[in-house]
Order: structure tokens, then C-alpha cells, then sequence
């Protein structure tokens, strides 16, 4: 599949200059060949000029780094495709939200050249590194983004061979890798027909289906918080299946050896038991896809781990600094019978385990992803290069990705704010509770004490002895309730009002 932005690359022409190598410098680096090496042609449909030591590592989302062999210089390839914002804003916006390939970096200065192109100058590490983005818009809606560190000491020096292999950069179409090796397939090596499918749920993806094959699938939006992506194409004749992800799988929490084991194995923020991705590939040909695409007869023929590609996967997180977090790759073979002929196929499992902070409560949380392939007897080889080349093809929305990070980072916020406002209101809550019980305490103590507590016109407080009707302060002696040991001084009693006690006589002959 060719990328929307790959005509971008002629535009590298003007890059040397923006990123601040002089044409003199490029022209002496060049002659001298300090940068130029073997071109290396990757089955993942691009092609880039590889220096001596220098190897390439593909960072996901159709991202390509080509890295020194002491990781301290490296450039970044990045495409972008569904872009709704000019250069400069798209610059500002992947920096401020911390592009994985640049950890660490210092807040960008952004400088808008015009024509489309926009460059970043930062630091990382607390300037130990020195890095640069340059982003350039191509037609449509698609533009690229060529980034490029090393340390600082070295940026300069290093900065045309960096330049240089960018400028090598280059999109070829996927199946060219298959005509120059031969091919592995039942048409000779022969380019196999395939046609563009872009995710008709929130454009999050494009990705190259087999010609005439049906597709279903796309994005489902369970929250914010947790977005799941599928997809699946099925032969005109419906014999043959590719699939990739699975919507059901979410991710689940492992219980730690004190945690009380939960039943089931759900979905999102199920429980589950720690699964690698060949047990995860096992258990799903086992468990489901019978059911799924009408299998009988299912038989599991060989499991095996994918050790090399743990290791790649792993390799990213560490590189953001992220502890406590490990990847499994496996896969599993099966054989069954499908409306009543024989079918095979492959299913890979991947798993992302992230160890929590007290694994004797919650071991931590398990990712799981999914995809695999059916085929008709005699079509496997066929199937299989299909299901490679559309995993090669998927290319995502990076404007997509931006956003659905901002969406979840702002729901969480939102979270956290609710669950901030719930403390606050229980610690008031109880506050509440302690001072009514206090006032209650005070009012027992209080009666039993037979003391009484007064306010005058002026909010002074003042307390007495109780047992009088009222009270009144005199200069000398005034109590405050402040100073217990004084008291007020000055109280009578009221004359008791009944029996006959109190002669009114005097009333009826007043005159």
C-alpha cells in the first residue's frame, strides 16, 4: 500500500537547510561518504540508506528509526495521514504531547518556514540531547514528520550525516520485497492484488485488503479510557478469513497470590490469569473460533514463543523509561473442517503485562491482542502472504492518535476530579459528625456538670452556674467563657408561679 504522504519525500530536498546544514556542508559530508551505506529495502513497503554500525528499528504506526550503534544518535520517519491542522500547529501539538521517539524533551520552539513546513528545535535530558523535528505537508490531508537527536556535543558534527539519511529515505510498494527475493508463494512471487480500506468508524487507520474480499470492523469506542480496533476480511467464496484484533479482548487485571481469585476471565476490568501470547493464541483457537467461523473438528498442531520479537517489543518501553512492563509473542497452528472441507491456519497472540506497585494485592494489569488467518486447503501459502502484507499496510491516524490521547487524558482528569470531590465531601461529612458528636459530648457534660453557656447582643460568650431564669454581667467579675475561672456573677431566680405563692391582691385595688 502506498502511503497517502509518501511523495512527500521529494520535498527532503529543501530539509539540509531548515534543519541548519549548509549546502557546503552536505556537499563535503556527502563526498567525504561519512553518512551514506548499504540501502537498506524492508518488506514493510520503504527503503533507507543505512551508515556502517547504524541499524533500523520500526517503532509502530508506520513510524521507522534508523539508530547509531550506541543509541545516542538516531533519526525518526513518521507519517501522517487525516491531518486537520496546518504544520506549525501539528508540531506544537505532537511535542506538547510527548512523542515517544523524542523522551525527555525540553518544551519545542516551533518556527514556521511557510509552504507548508514547519521545523522544532529542543533539547532532551536536560540538554545532554540535542533534537530537531521538521513536519511537511503534502497534499491532501497526509504530511511527514522527520526528526533527528543526538548528543549535544556531537549535534553539529553529526548533524549531515543525520540529515543524509533522512534525505535517503524512501516509500516503495510492500510487495516489491516478495519480487526480489523470489517470492513464497503460489503465484511464483507475484504481486498479489490488493486495494486501500480505511476504517469507516472514526478514520483511525488505512490498511491494504486482498482485492474483492470483504471487509467488516473498525474502531469500538467502549470509553475513553478504552479503545479497541478490529478488523476482518473474508474471500469472495468465504472460505478464507483474516482477521486482526479482537474487540472482546480488553484489558484484564491478574490477582496477586493475596488477592481472592475472582471467577470468569471477562473482558474489561475482568480478572484473568497471567497469559503468554502462545497460551493466548492456544487458548483462543480452543476456546472461540469455532464458534466464530463454524469450525469443527479443531486441533491445535504446534504452539511456539516468538523470544526475538518479545525482545523488539520490549525494547520500546525501556527506551521511554518505563519500568515493570514485558511483552509476549507467541503463535499456534490448527487444522479443522469448515462446511465440510479441511482448513488451516495460524493465530499470533500478543501480550502486554504491567506489574503493579503491590503485586502481593494485584500482580498487575494484561493486554491482549490478537490476529490470525483461515485458509482453504491448498490456499495457505496464498492466505499467509495476504495476512503478511496487511499487517505490513496498517497505518495509522496520527491526528487520531493525538486526540484519542487527549480525549482519555482529559476523562481521567475528570476522574480523578469526582473521586477528589467525593473525599472532600466524606472528610466534611465526618468533620460534620465529629463536631455535632462534640456539641452533644459538650451538652451532657454540660447538664451533668450543671453548667450553662450564655452570648450577649455582642457574640460574647460567657458561662454560669446553671439553675437561675437569668443572668446578668456586672463590671467587676465579667466572665468570659475564654477565662473558666471566672464566673458570672449576678443571677436571680424567678419566683415560682403557682400554689398560690405570689399575692396578687394588691392588682384589684390599684387605682
Amino acid at each position: 500500500m502506498r502511503h497517502p504522504g509518501m511523495r512527500t519525500i521529494a520535498l527532503l530536498a529543501g530539509t539540509a537547510a531548515l534543519l541548519g546544514c549548509s549546502a557546503a556542508q552536505r556537499k563535503a559530508e556527502e563526498l567525504r561518504g561519512d553518512w551514506t551505506g548499504a540501502v537498506h529495502q524492508d518488506a514493510d513497503g520503504f527503503q533507507v540508506r543505512v551508515p556502517g554500525g547504524w541499524k533500523v528499528e520500526k517503532l509502530g504506526a508506520g513510524q521507522v528509526a534508523v539508530v547509531s550503534g550506541d543509541r545516542k544518535a538516531y533519526v525518526v520517519v513518521a507519517p501522517v495521514v487525516g491531518r486537520l491542522q496546518d504544520c506549525g500547529s501539528l508540531l506544537r501539538g505532537v511535542m506538547a504531547n510527548r512523542w515517544g521517539a523524542f523522551p525527555g524533551a525540553s518544551p519545542a520552539s516551533v518556527n514556521e518556514q511557510g509552504r507548508g513546513t514547519a521545523v522544532a528545535g529542543f533539547t532532551m535530558h536536560g540538554g545532554q540531547i540535542r533534537a530537531a523535528v521538521l513536519c511537511s505537508a503534502a497534499s491532501g490531508n497526509s504530511a511527514m514528520l522527520f526528526g533527528m537527536a543526538a548528543p549535544a556535543d556531537e549535534f553539529d558534527r553529526t548533524r549531515p550525516k543525520l540529515v543524509g539519511v533522512l534525505r535517503s529515505f524512501a516509500y516503495r510498494q510492500p510487495e516489491a520485497a516478495d519480487r526480489g527475493n523470489g517470492g513464497a508463494g503460489g503465484n511464483g512471487g507475484g504481486e498479489l492484488p490488493m486495494e486501500s480500506w480505511q476504517d469507516p468508524t472514526e478514520n483511525a487507520f488505512t490498511v491494504s485488503k486482498p482485492a474483492g474480499w470483504r471487509a467488516e470492523g473498525g474502531v469500538q469506542r467502549v470509553s475513553n479510557l478504552d479503545v479497541r480496533t478490529s478488523f476482518r476480511f473474508q474471500s469472495p467464496d468465504g472460505a478464507s478469513v483474516i482477521w486482526v484484533g479482537d474487540t472482546r479482548l480488553g484489558t484484564c487485571t491478574v490477582p496477586g497470590p493475596q488477592t481472592m481469585q475472582v471467577p470468569g476471565t471477562g473482558g474489561y476490568a475482568g480478572w484473568c490469569p497471567y497469559a503468554t501470547g502462545a497460551q493466548l493464541a492456544e487458548s483462543y483457537i480452543t476456546q472461540g473460533l469455532g464458534r466464530d467461523y463454524g469450525l469443527s473438528g479443531v486441533q491445535v498442531a504446534n504452539r511456539r514463543d516468538r523470544a526475538e520479537l518479545s525482545q523488539e517489543a520490549d525494547r520500546l518501553p525501556a527506551q521511554a523509561g518505563l519500568q515493570g512492563v514485558s511483552n509476549a509473542i507467541g503463535e499456534a497452528d490448527f487444522a479443522a473442517s469448515r462446511n465440510g472441507m479441511n482448513v488451516s491456519g495460524r493465530v499470533a497472540g500478543h501480550t502486554t503485562f504491567m506489574r503493579s506497585a503491590d503485586p502481593n494485592l494485584v500482580a498487575g494489569s494484561l493486554q491482549r491482542n490478537i490476529s490470525g488467518y483461515i485458509a482453504a486447503q491448498g490456499k495457505e501459502t496464498e492466505v499467509s502472504r495476504y495476512m503478511r502484507q496487511v499487517i505490513a499496510s496498517v497505518r495509522w491516524n496520527a491526528q487520531w492518535i493525538m486526540a484519542n490521547r487527549q480525549a482519555a487524558g482529559r476523562d481521567a482528569q475528570a476522574t480523578m476530579d469526582y473521586l477528589r470531590g467525593r473525599a472532600e465531601l466524606g472528610q466534611r461529612m465526618y468533620e460534620e459528625r465529629m463536631e455535632s458528636a462534640g456539641k452533644r459530648a459538650e451538652a451532657v457534660g454540660d447538664l451533668l456538670s450543671g453548667t450553662v453557656r450564655l452570648q450577649d447582643q455582642q457574640g460574647n460568650r460567657y458561662q454560669a452556674k446553671a439553675g437561675s431564669n437569668y443572668y446578668y454581667a456586672v463590671e467587676q467579675g465579667l466572665a468570659l467563657e475564654s477565662d473558666p475561672n471566672r464566673a458570672v456573677v449576678g443571677a436571680d431566680v424567678w419566683a415560682p408561679l403557682h400554689n398560690g405563692s405570689v399575692d396578687l391582691r394588691p392588682l384589684e385595688v390599684i387605682q
